[in-house]
């Protein structure tokens, strides 16, 4: 199975680590939920289409940004449109994403006899309240992250043959679709406006009524 993002490019140490867990966090706890994640928050992104060239085109060898881990490897040093955007938005957008969906499955087991919070010798556990807490934190990033993806994406779309763009707003900040939301951009393709789909400019965040 096939991922975007590699276990250990969750689990990075230094300043280039997405996500705050120790650099010897158990990467087989992460493995399991990597790709759920990405079907969840990744995939409708992307897209089909480009998230599987992404997968094709990463580097087999997990990548590192941080000099003074090892030396730096790039996650696409052939194509260089696919490493800014990575590096700009993606491989936090990605991690965040993983790190949200591992949590529940980091504080609480499951044995024969039920649910038990994984404590450890050294620490206590804070239990679901600290999931809550660190999810909260998450999907806040989360959220704060994708309409800078959808954004980029959209501005750029002549590098990414094959993102969608149908969706993409009528122009760059959509500010002519107004409260009616009547841009014309579903006359020409046939979808609305993703401004006004969501009746939100989402670079503005103003909401229309």
């Amino acid at each position: 199975m096939q991922t975007l993002i590699k276990p250990a490019e969750v689990v990075n140490t230094g300043v280039y680590r997405p996500v705050p867990v120790t650099a010897r966090f158990d990467l087989n706890q992460i493995s399991p939920h990597v790709k759920d994640s990405e079907e969840r928050f990744i995939l409708p992104v992307l897209g089909s289409n480009l998230y599987e060239d992404m997968i094709l085109e990463q580097n087999p060898a997990e990548s590192n940004y941080n000099p003074s881990v090892g030396a730096i490897v790039l996650k696409f040093p052939t194509n260089p449109v696919y490493e800014a955007f990575w590096t700009a938005y993606l491989l936090r957008y990605t991690a965040y994403s993983v790190f949200y969906e591992v949590l529940p499955f980091v504080a609480m087991q499951v044995s024969s006899k039920g649910i038990y919070s994984n404590d450890s010798e050294f620490a206590q556990n804070t239990g679901v309240g600290g999931v809550r807490f660190l999810q909260d934190n998450m999907i806040q990033r989360i959220d704060n992250l994708k309409p800078l993806l959808e954004n980029y994406l959209c501005k750029n779309k002549a590098d990414f043959p094959l993102f969608d763009s149908r969706n993409c707003p009528c122009d760059d900040d959509c500010g002519h679709c107004g409260t009616l939301c009547n841009c014309g951009y579903y006359e020409h393709t046939g979808n609305h406006c993703r401004a006004c789909e969501l009746k939100k400019n989402t670079s503005t965040n103003v909401i229309f009524y």
